[in-house]
């Protein structure tokens, strides 16, 4: 046998080595966008240029802003609408138009902001009084809710999706295509549905479980949520040809949900195990990855519990408690919860 023919297996198999080894150690650089005001944050988007949006102050109250985060300039408070005092911005395309709700003096109303034209009502449905806005792609649609009913805004316009037969539905995302992704009540409790052109799909759920939602899409058409049964709540994908599969079958949680994907086909959310709720990437050939064991500049006393976003360079925007008593790294008890102390938002680069 030549030389050269036992050389070149032995370097590619070599080289096969070497790049398993570096997609099983990504590693990511954490930045703590900050808070607006002393108190929490949370953090729910992220676009293409690293530029974030969430939401900074009480948690669930009076007094919270939305936030635009860019990296030159920092966190910026986008304010309320005329009347309010509380805001919250949901999703941020690649323009940096950033689309949320606000509260007014009369009701909560769905809104766009951009750093030249300050934040813009986007109204609601005829004969509906409240709106938000959770999602908007390249070109300018926005997804979100009127009154009881999925909108989709098209050209400042909202149009009514309907339902799947039942009261209520809600649009959580919309891709490049304009397919649009949410929950809808049905006959037999809420299913995610996706809408295109018109007509709205019942997903259904995993198998043995009573509902479902669908919280994202990419502009290839894979939808990510949770299903939930008397097991728990499970993270799914959904694909036109699979139909909807569990995230990680060999996942022992009883509580998981993916919150976004990209169109690389990863995807982040959060998921409940021995160690408290963490924040999760997941890929096809490596499954769920706990991203505080990912994190190389993380501080010793910050949990990452849940990610909301992620880009398609990888970057991803998620949300950590701080507790000095707790190390992201020991085995907690059902009396050592992480679920206490001030909250913080990080955005994470792969190095």
């Amino acid at each position: 046998m030549m030389r050269g023919q036992t050389i070149t297996p032995l370097l590619i198999a070599i080289i096969a080595c070497l790049l398993a080894a570096t997609a099983h150690t990504q590693t990511y650089t954490a930045i703590d966008l900050g808070t607006l005001r002393p108190g929490s944050a949370r953090v729910h988007g992220v676009n293409d240029a690293g530029q974030a949006v969430g939401a900074s102050g009480h948690p669930h109250g009076a007094e919270t802003h939305a936030f635009f985060w860019e990296r030159r300039g920092g966190i910026r408070d986008l304010g309320t609408l005329p009347g309010g005092d509380y805001s919250a911005a949901f999703a941020i395309n690649d323009s940096g138009v950033v689309v949320g709700a606000s509260n007014t003096s009369t009701s909560m109303h769905a809104f766009s902001w951009t750093l030249s034209q300050g934040l813009h009502d986007l109204g609601t449905l005829p004969g509906t009084d409240a709106s938000s806005a959770f999602s908007i792609n390249n070109q300018g649609q926005i997804a979100g809710a009127s009154g009881a009913h999925a909108a989709l805004w098209i050209n400042g316009n909202p149009q009514d999706l309907g339902t799947l037969g039942g009261q209520t539905s809600e649009a959580h995302a919309v891709n490049a295509s304009g397919v649009v992704v949410g929950v809808s009540d049905t006959s037999s409790g809420p299913h995610a549905f996706l809408w295109s052109a018109g007509a709205m799909q019942d997903l259904g759920t995993l198998p043995g479980d009573t509902s479902s939602r669908a919280d994202h899409i990419n502009d290839n058409g894979l939808v990510v949520g949770a299903s939930l049964g008397s097991g728990g709540v499970r993270a799914f994908v959904w694909t036109s040809s699979a139909g909807m599969q569990p995230l990680d079958s060999n996942s022992s949680g009883i509580y998981s949900e993916a919150f976004a994907v990209n169109n690389a086909g990863q995807v982040v959310g959060e998921e409940a195990s021995a160690l408290g709720t963490r924040a999760f990437l997941w890929t096809s050939e490596k499954g769920l990855i706990d991203l505080n064991e990912s994190v190389t500049n993380l501080p010793g006393d910050v949990v990452l519990t849940g990610a909301f976003s992620i880009n398609d360079k990888g970057q991803i925007v998620a949300f950590g408690l701080k507790n000095p008593q707790v190390s992201r790294h020991e085995e907690l008890t059902p009396d050592s919860h992480v679920h206490a102390g001030p909250t913080r938002v990080f955005l994470l680069t792969p190095q």
